[in-house]
């Protein structure tokens, strides 16, 4: 029997309309959807639900605040803790998901059905972001590749054969987390269950997980 995980990616707060620092556009929508998939006989397809949070200290590196310009501007990063001179480029934001904040929290209704899964399916929560010297997209790793999370090991220590992402940001923390998770395991991103910071780019965005692996789907019926 194929087990399953389904990772649901940063519904948090500071995502969502109306009153989100960083509200992706209509994000707030697939909140009910995504509860349902975690209640009842659906929860019964999951050997495991793992729900990701940014977790950002107040002088995060990514904030636009901490250098002085407007948000989505973009700025050179050179690699942490390192003397060989590598840099990214990358996107300052809005202050967002600061940590123990009322931004930072899970969706009310999807923190409470997770909350009532209980002991019917193993469950985690996984932060990311903490590390104020660097930016974190992937639920696995920053985006140096240097820091990792313990989401690699939940899934080996739960014997996952799948993982299925919902969830925010279909071009930014879902794409990086569905795409790092496909080098070890099959991935599948519902995309219907997933809003992008920019859609009109979502062309690209799917080329992007498919390249890298990724399986497109518009409903968890068709994995099944």
């Amino acid at each position: 029997m194929v087990r399953r995980a389904l990772v649901v990616v940063d519904l948090q707060e500071d995502f969502l309309p109306p009153d989100g620092t960083l509200a992706i556009k209509e994000g707030r929508s697939i909140v009910p959807r995504i509860n349902e998939l975690i209640k009842g006989e659906q929860l019964r397809q999951w050997a495991l639900v793992v729900a990701t949070q940014d977790w950002h200290p107040a002088n995060h590196a990514c904030f636009a605040s901490q250098h002085g310009v407007e948000p989505f501007t973009q700025r050179e990063f050179a690699r942490p803790q390192s003397e060989a001179g590598e840099k990214q480029m990358q996107v300052l934001w809005p202050d967002h998901c600061v940590q123990g904040t009322h931004g930072s929290r899970l969706a009310p209704s999807f923190a409470d059905a997770f909350e009532r899964i209980g002991d019917k399916t193993k469950t985690a929560v996984v932060r990311k972001g903490y590390l104020q010297d660097r930016e974190f997209y992937s639920c696995f790793q920053d985006c140096w590749g240097l820091h990792h999370t313990e989401m690699e090991s939940i899934l080996q220590e739960n014997q996952v054969d799948q993982v299925v992402f919902v969830g925010l940001a279909y071009d930014y923390c879902v794409l990086r987390s569905a795409v790092d998770c496909a080098k070890k395991w099959k991935s599948f991103v519902v995309k219907k269950l997933c809003k992008s910071v920019s859609p009109e780019k979502e062309d690209e965005t799917d080329a992007t997980y498919r390249k890298n692996g990724v399986v497109i789907v518009d409903d968890v019926s068709e994995i099944l």
